[in-house]
């Protein structure tokens, strides 16, 4: 196994979210914290791929056009930096550069750069994109049409994935955040193992004490979801990186200036 060569965690911009989000029970609800949104470029002999594709830039211009009634519970905190070009950029690369998109789900602080990357396959469980463009009740503001329904080559899972047929980038099935979740492990040529949660867990401590988030399709799932990412975070001595660590400044290897190798 060759192993991917660098992950380049790029934070987006972020809102900012009541503790309830985290946890309803948390002592903190009703206390305002900065939310972080993050795209990952994995790169690879065989090619780059990106997990996720940030926020579209309209939600930082006029948060109320695109994202409706929603907009009041997330105050957006999202500058025309944070746009995927621009992101991109900071590590010499651009949408073009891209050969291959893994999303872990179709919400809209995950999804909105897919506009830039009609030319690249998109990974997405099967039962995610039916699930995006039938949100239940629930999740209905959270998912944006405009974000994914472009002339995409969407590649639909069902289940695991090895995306170069090495075993060194793996999509994982993480359903409990939405009904198709999906995480990514990836083995670096350095022999150390990176587990890119995305949301399913919000926080790593949360996620130890089985303290179920706000937002979720099925408790239920999620929990098997976090056993098994537990499995193999014991079995490949694995990092976990969930998208959404409020102290990511301090925990995580933020690019351009650093990454995962």
């Amino acid at each position: 196994m060759t192993g991917a060569k660098r992950i380049y965690p790029l934070h987006c911009g972020g809102d900012l979210s009541d503790w309830a989000v985290f946890d309803p029970f948390d002592d903190q609800v009703g206390v305002k914290v900065y939310n972080p949104y993050f795209m990952y470029v994995v790169t690879h002999a065989k090619g780059n791929l990106l997990f996720d594709s940030g926020v579209h830039p309209q939600m930082g211009a006029d948060p109320v056009a695109r994202l409706g009634p929603a907009a009041a519970t997330f105050q957006i905190q999202v500058t025309p930096d944070d746009a995927i070009d621009r992101r991109l950029a900071t590590i010499d690369m651009e949408p073009k550069d891209i050969d291959v998109v893994v999303q872990s789900h179709l919400h809209f602080d995950h999804a909105g750069g897919l506009k830039w990357l009609t030319h690249a396959p998109i990974l997405v469980q099967r039962e995610e994109l039916h699930f995006a463009r039938n949100p239940p009740v629930y999740q209905r503001l959270i998912y944006m049409a405009a974000d994914f329904e472009h002339r995409l080559e969407w590649r639909q899972l069902d289940g695991d994935h090895d995306v170069f047929g090495d075993g060194s980038v793996v999509v994982l099935s993480t359903p409990g955040h939405t009904r198709g979740h999906q995480s990514l492990m990836v083995r670096l040529e350095s022999g150390r193992t990176v587990i890119l949660l995305a949301d399913a867990a919000y926080l790593l401590a949360k996620m130890r004490e089985r303290a179920l988030p706000a937002v979720l399709w099925s408790p239920d799932a999620m929990v098997a979801s976090w056993e098994r990412i537990e499995a193999l975070e014991h079995e490949h001595d694995a990092m976990l990186l969930a998208t959404h660590e409020l102290d990511f400044r301090e925990r995580v290897k933020l690019a351009p200036e650093a990454w995962y190798e």
